[in-house]
């Protein structure tokens, strides 16, 4: 990096590894905002330093009638009092020692004209005080490794960063990396974005050594040309994967009563994202499917895709997915064939896809795994299975003889599991997630992830040629 490239870096540091942090707006009372930022605040690893007019405690936390007030500099302010009140803040904020400000209030530029002169009354105080602003509008930021600036639960720790523009959104999505177990490095919130901006926090995650995958959820930018050059470096050094709101004229029209900004052309901002080397997610949950594959697995080499499964139907269906989204089924080398022959039922099928019938247990999981693995018309395997209950078979036996297969072949491809059967296939999806391998309940999500990652191989192999 440059010199200034450092500077901006250390900048947008301060936001997510400050060791001292003052929350203004901080209460007792569990129904506001500035409680649930406390309680998550009170439980990081960082001094947090309640501000109230009303109270000499909170949560049982000294508290401090302002900013001047504060016994020791802090190194980020967060915000959570109304709008009017936010600009006169920012010198105050300075003087405590802070360089950085989240703002979560509302009622700015969002909510139309008079909201507009506030929003740009809080920037115009914030520069004078050489204050950098996240928000407003916004859920907050948080570092899993660090501190939860938020309002939102802590997610849990990981490699992805996920930067939106919609606040809410984005504490949805946090909700649901829980769920899914998908582990999160940073997270913020831009909300209107007035002052900091995407390119900024994209350029940062770009260079974050604890991130090894970006997730982007964008409605509008106001500085295009930035965005893109920020989207583009970034993606020289990893995966960024973005999901667009307000791809259709309703919804472009609702993102502008959302978070005050104009969604502009789809068609151009696709464009966009694939000349700046980024890939898309086409739906909420596809964004965090997408980007787990790219966390857990190393890029294919190509893409030729080899399907194991013991249920013809779910077979085709991955076909059909692989073969729309552009994959190659090759034939298998005729040795592979041939050993595969050997340990199959005579009504099983050595092509690809191969189908192992539903009688296939651990041994056929293992074998068959290993032998396509080893193929090298074989860049990436799709492994599925409609977990049997019958014949005395376990709930995780397929898991297990897959699992045992990828060591064996120690091949460094990709592998995507598909384990069907809802909760009975459970145990085996956990097993398989637990050592790093991506599991789906869907073939055809499981092949637009897999179609995903081999588009950003292809062009970073791309870049390299030219």
């Amino acid at each position: 990096m440059t010199d200034s490239q450092v500077d901006r870096f250390h900048e947008i540091d301060l936001f997510f590894n400050p060791e001292r942090v003052a929350l203004v707006g901080a209460s007792s009372d569990y129904r506001k905002l500035g409680n649930s930022i406390l309680m998550n605040l009170l439980t990081s690893q960082v001094e947090v330093y309640p501000v109230t007019r009303n109270r000499n405690h909170v949560l049982g936390v000294k508290a401090y009638p302002n900013l001047g007030s504060l016994p020791e500099p802090v190194d980020l302010v967060i915000v959570a009092v109304a709008a009017k009140y936010c600009s006169g803040l920012m010198a105050e904020a300075r003087n405590a020692g802070a360089r950085t400000a989240v703002i979560i209030s509302g009622g700015f530029s969002e909510i139309g004209a008079e909201g507009a002169e506030l929003e740009e009354a809080l920037v115009t105080a914030a520069r004078e005080a050489g204050v950098r602003i996240i928000g407003p509008n916004c859920v907050g930021v948080s570092n899993t490794r660090l501190f939860n600036g938020t309002f939102t639960m802590m997610p849990e720790r990981g490699n992805i960063a996920l930067v939106s523009q919609s606040g809410a959104l984005g504490g949805i999505i946090i909700y649901t990396t829980r769920t899914k177990r998908i582990g999160i490095s940073k997270f913020a919130s831009l909300g209107n974005a007035a002052d900091v901006q995407f390119s900024e926090v994209i350029d940062y995650l770009g260079n974050d050594s604890k991130t090894t995958v970006i997730a982007v959820y964008v409605e509008g930018v106001d500085q295009g040309r930035a965005f893109f050059t920020s989207l583009h470096n970034a993606a020289s050094k990893k995966p960024v994967v973005v999901l667009k709101g307000g791809r259709s004229e309703a919804g472009g029209k609702a993102t502008l009563s959302h978070t005050g900004s104009i969604a502009g052309s789809t068609k151009v901002f696709d464009g966009m994202v694939r000349q700046a080397r980024c890939v898309t997610a086409p739906t909420l949950d596809s964004l965090l499917e997408v980007c787990k594959l790219f966390d857990y697995q190393p890029l294919p080499a190509g893409r030729n895709i080899g399907i194991i499964s013991n249920t013809g139907g779910a077979g085709v269906l991955a076909t059909d997915a692989a073969t729309e989204l552009g994959f190659n089924i090759p034939p298998l080398e005729e040795e592979t064939r041939q050993e595969l022959r050997q340990i199959l039922s005579p009504i099983g099928s050595t092509e690809n896809p191969i189908d192992v019938v539903a009688s296939g247990g651990r041994r056929e999981y293992r074998v068959s795994t290993e032998l396509v693995l080893k193929d090298s018309n074989i860049d990436m395997l799709l492994v599925i299975c409609g977990v049997p209950t019958f014949a005395g078979m376990t709930q995780t036996e397929h898991a297990a003889g897959t699992l045992e297969g990828i060591r064996t072949a120690n091949q460094g491809k990709p592998v995507v599991g598909v384990w069907l059967a809802a909760d009975v296939g459970k145990p085996g999806k956990d097993l398989l997630e637990m050592n790093r391998f991506p599991c789906y309940d869907d073939p055809s999500m499981a092949i637009l992830c897999m179609a995903r990652v081999a588009e950003y191989a292809e062009m970073r192999r791309g870049s390299k040629l030219t």
